[in-house]
C-alpha cells in the first residue's frame, strides 16, 4: 500500500478503479482487504468509481500513535489523506466506527464530502453499545488490552443474526476462525486502546443527534436487522434528523452484515451512491 503522513501519523491507503472517487471507513481494527472481501470494492469499481480503502490509525500497516484517540482525530486523518491525494466532493461509506468518523469528517471539512452512508453506527446509543463499550474499558485497564477470546465473544454475539448463533454450528464455527487473526491487525496496543477509547468518547456526547442537522449533504442511514448495537430504530431517528436523510434496513444480517451478506449491502450502497 502507498502511504502518506498527516499530522506525523503515516496512513496507507489504496486506490481501485477510476472515475468518481469514494472513500471507505472501515470499523474498528478493520483492515482495508475487508472491504475487497465483501466485494465492496469490485462493486464500485465496476459502476466507475475509483475506491479508496486506507487503515485508520492503528491499524496495519499504518502508525498507532500513542492512545487514546478521538473520533476528530480520527476525521482529522481521512480529511488529510483526501487532501494529500487532491480528492473534493467524493461519495464516502462509513461503516461502525467509520460511521462515527464520516459524522465528524462532514461536519468539519464540508467541502470534500458530497455524499455518505452511515452504516451500522448512526443513531442513539443503545444499552447494549454501552454495555460493550463498558466491557472494553474494563478489560483494558485490567489486562492491558482486550484479550483475544473476549474479542471474538463479542463480535460473534454482536455480529451474527441470531438464528445463526443458536442454530447452525458450522457457521458460527467458520466464524471463529476468521476472528481469531484479528489481532494481528492492530499496528500495536496502542491502535486496539486508542480506537476504542474514539469509540467511547463519542457515543457518550450529549451533542451527537443534533449534529446531524448540520449534515447538508445526502446521506443514507443503513441499519442491519438484528444489529443489537445500532439496530434499525437507531437508524430511523438518525434519518430523521438529517435535513437529507434517507434510511434503509438491510434483512437478516447483525452488525457483521457488511461481511455475512455482502451482496445485500453492496446492493444498497452502490445503488445510492450511484444515484
Amino acid at each position: 500500500m502507498d502511504s502518506v503522513v498527516v499530522g506525523g501519523v503515516r496512513i496507507a491507503y489504496e486506490l481501485a478503479g477510476a472515475g468518481r472517487p469514494v472513500l471507505l471507513l472501515g470499523g474498528t481494527g478493520m483492515p482495508p482487504v475487508a472491504w475487497q472481501a465483501c466485494g465492496l470494492v469490485e462493486a464500485l469499481a465496476r459502476r466507475g468509481f475509483q475506491v479508496v480503502t486506507y487503515a485508520a490509525r492503528g491499524v496495519v500497516p499504518s502508525d498507532a500513535p500513542p492512545a487514546p484517540y478521538t473520533v476528530g482525530q480520527l476525521a482529522a486523518d481521512a480529511a488529510g489523506l483526501l487532501d494529500a491525494l487532491g480528492l473534493r466532493d467524493v461519495a464516502a461509506v462509513g461503516y461502525s466506527l467509520g460511521s462515527f468518523t464520516l459524522e465528524s469528517l462532514v461536519r468539519s471539512r464540508p467541502d470534500l464530502v458530497a455524499r455518505a452512508v452511515l452504516l451500522a453506527g448512526a443513531g442513539p446509543t443503545t444499552q447494549a453499545l454501552v454495555a460493550a463499550l463498558a466491557m472494553e474499558r474494563e478489560l483494558i485497564t485490567v489486562a492491558g488490552r482486550i484479550p483475544a477470546a473476549a474479542a471474538t465473544f463479542q463480535a460473534l454475539c454482536t455480529g451474527l443474526a441470531p438464528n445463526a448463533l443458536r442454530d447452525d454450528d458450522e457457521f458460527v464455527r467458520q466464524w471463529r476462525e476468521i476472528l481469531a487473526v484479528q489481532g494481528q491487525f492492530w499496528t500495536s496496543a496502542d491502535g486496539e486502546i486508542g480506537q476504542s477509547a474514539a469509540a467511547g468518547t463519542w457515543v457518550s456526547r450529549t451533542d451527537r443527534l443534533t449534529a446531524l442537522r448540520r449534515i447538508t449533504v445526502p446521506v443514507l442511514v443503513a441499519a442491519f436487522e438484528h444489529d443489537p448495537l445500532f439496530p434499525p430504530r437507531a437508524g430511523r431517528a438518525a434519518a430523521e434528523l438529517l435535513p437529507h436523510g434517507e434510511f434503509v434496513e438491510i434483512p437478516g444480517a447483525a452488525h457483521a452484515g457488511l461481511m455475512t451478506h455482502p451482496e445485500a449491502t453492496s446492493r444498497v450502497l452502490v445503488d445510492f451512491l450511484v444515484g
